[in-house]
């Protein structure tokens, strides 16, 4: 008997022991974003024209984060979500897990900014008619526009950050239709199609670029509003779900060769070496030239987060060993707080104590802060979302139909399976 075959043929999986690097490279992405967007407000003071070539690569490692994120993405679900998903009630407790680890701290953001918003509002912009695309996480999902600004950047404050929540809703609308076509794929199969997927997201990303300039003129045509359509080549490429999208199918595939294939850990340290090699040299380069294409490099390159992220995920050599360090893990648990409560910290703290400071003063007060930043999402995460994780699933009587480590909360969570039937006359 084939017992490999024969578990990915039944409708429970084996149970998938959480994965800790994870929790590292969940730390990595939101690092990243924090310390780029904090270097851009506190030591750059928000001027454009203080971008170099040496300091372009710092500036954009928000770009590496996000691909992280999305690639991350696509592999967490996949691994914890891959099989219950298709069962009875599954499509059910994977929206309402879903709804659970987003909306809260969402909401609570979203809330604090828009009361801001209309305390100052001059009546000079809409700003009630972006807010059904953000309740909805649906406003990354087309070009929307509002005035001169699209609508992820409809408010320009901590809501600019919500963009990616709305691609990420898009991903988990799709993943019930995608998980039992993954589910079948093993070995050769599995490679040629994470290999086709991660050439046709680089290919896309590559040629929108190339042609942004056709693109925004043609938003000027569609929309009517030639200030606001210069924003559109950036949102097609890197907001919108459309091009995005393909990161998460990678992250997926990758979810799935972890849990079909056995990697000896020298041979997983190697693949994750050189795909490390691969993105920071694409990365540098790019932003050292400051091509077009830096905004868009990562994702060209997202087949290489991919095999950085299933080596990481091989127990036995160094990428894990690291990754799942203690600080680490505790850091990638409150990413999700440290990337919506950021700029509360990074940009208005930053501003309200670093503006006509000297460059040795900002730079201290820049290190300070990003430390200011991890604690408050470390509290936020253990005293506000992790409590309505709990309350919200509670609300909705979820039970999931496979014991799994909730990536979430960072628990196990235990629940009967159905019985399951295996043949044991497989005929190999």
């Amino acid at each position: 008997m084939n017992t490999a075959e024969t578990l990915r043929n039944t409708t429970i999986d084996p149970v998938h022991p959480h994965i800790a690097s994870l929790d590292g490279l969940r730390f990595i992405a939101a690092g990243s974003v924090l310390f780029s967007h904090g270097y851009f407000y506190i030591l750059l003071s928000q001027q454009n024209s203080g971008i170099t070539a040496y300091n372009a690569p710092f500036v954009a490692l928000a770009n590496i984060g996000m691909t992280l994120f999305f690639v991350l993405s696509g592999f967490v679900i996949h691994y914890n979500y891959g099989s219950s998903v298709s069962l009875p009630g599954g499509v059910r407790a994977f929206f309402v897990a879903r709804f659970a680890r987003l909306y809260p701290l969402f909401l609570l953001v979203f809330v604090i900014s828009t009361v801001e918003v209309f305390r100052t509002a001059d009546g000079k912009v809409d700003n009630l008619g972006p807010i059904p695309l953000y309740l909805t996480f649906t406003q990354s999902w087309w070009f929307w526009v509002f005035g001169d600004r699209p609508a992820s950047e409809a408010y320009s404050n901590a809501t600019g950050l919500m963009w990616s929540l709305s691609t990420e809703a898009f991903f988990y609308l799709s993943y019930p239709l995608l998980a039992p076509v993954l589910r079948r794929l093993a070995g050769t199969r599995l490679a040629v199609v994470g290999c086709i997927v991660a050439l046709i997201g680089a290919g896309l990303a590559y040629e929108l670029t190339e042609y942004r300039g056709y693109l925004n003129n043609w938003a000027a045509l569609y929309t009517g509003n030639p200030q606001a359509s210069h924003d559109f080549s950036h949102w097609l490429v890197y907001n919108s779900p459309w091009i995005r999208i393909f990161e998460f199918l990678i992250g997926a595939v990758t979810a799935q060769f972890v849990m079909t294939t056995r990697v000896e850990p020298a041979r997983a340290l190697v693949a994750g070496s050189a795909a490390l090699a691969v993105i920071v040299v694409a990365y540098v380069y790019c932003n050292v030239l400051l091509l077009p294409l830096s905004g868009a490099i990562t994702t060209c390159v997202a087949g290489a987060f991919g095999i950085l992220m299933g080596a990481s995920a091989v127990k036995g050599q160094v990428f894990s060993r690291a990754l799942s360090n203690r600080w680490m893990v505790f850091g990638g648990e409150a990413s999700y707080s440290l990337y919506l409560l950021h700029y509360w910290v990074m940009h208005n703290l930053g501003h309200r104590f670093a503006d006509n400071q000297p460059l040795v003063t900002r730079i201290a007060l820049f290190v300070i802060l990003m430390l200011v930043a991890v604690a408050v999402a470390r509290i936020s995460y253990l005293f506000y979302e992790r409590p309505m994780i709990r309350i919200v699933r509670r609300f909705f009587s979820i039970r999931p139909r496979a014991e799994r480590y909730d990536e979430s909360i960072g628990e196990g969570i235990k629940a009967e399976a159905p019985p399951v039937s295996v043949s044991l006359n497989s005929g190999s």
